[in-house]
């Protein structure tokens, strides 16, 4: 989502009439991309989103042009670790080094933390070991069509019960 959604109500007017009206059963993540700035944006917006329960995720964490203050202006429910970082791991960049501290402080304030581009089963464990259990890229699979998608679920591990706590949702597809 865009920055410029959060300096207007409309958003809230949106969702309240075309998601909360249906009484959804999943909670909605809205995802907004770092490299947005939120110079303008009505915090109340923010807070109001959270009091409905939606989920704030911020998107390339640390690559962007926000500042630490986002983190407590925003109460962001989860951080995507950028791929720049996942790709430093095993290496001696400094990337590397701001990886670890990307998932320190996501932990330290309690963040839920999704690792972008994993491409190998080395940084795969790594983050696993390091308490970032959800990973994402094409070490779990490519890109792909949508109407390659349930040959590809059908020949896959089931996904788990439970993440973090909660039940994950199947939906079946027509």
């Amino acid at each position: 989502m865009a920055a410029s959604h959060f300096r207007h109500a409309v958003l809230l007017q949106d969702l309240n009439r075309y998601w909360f009206s249906a009484n959804p059963s999943q909670r909605l993540v809205i995802e907004l991309t770092e490299r947005d700035a939120l110079v303008d944006a009505d915090y109340r917006i923010v807070r109001e989103l959270h009091r409905k329960g939606v989920k704030l995720a911020i998107d390339d964490f640390g690559t962007g042009n926000s500042s630490l203050s986002w983190l407590e202006k925003l109460h962001p429910d989860v951080l995507k670790i950028d791929q720049s970082f996942t790709t430093a791991i095993g290496t001696d960049a400094v990337n590397s080094t701001v990886t670890d501290i990307i998932i320190a402080l996501g932990q330290r304030l309690n963040i839920e933390l999704v690792a972008e581009g994993v491409e190998t089963e080395e940084q795969a464990r790594y983050l696993r070991r390091h308490g970032v259990h959800t990973l994402q890229g094409d070490f779990y699979a490519r890109p792909m069509p949508l109407r390659d998608f349930p040959q590809w679920l059908a020949e896959s591990s089931p996904p788990p019960a439970h993440h973090n706590g909660h039940i994950v949702p199947l939906m079946p597809l027509r």
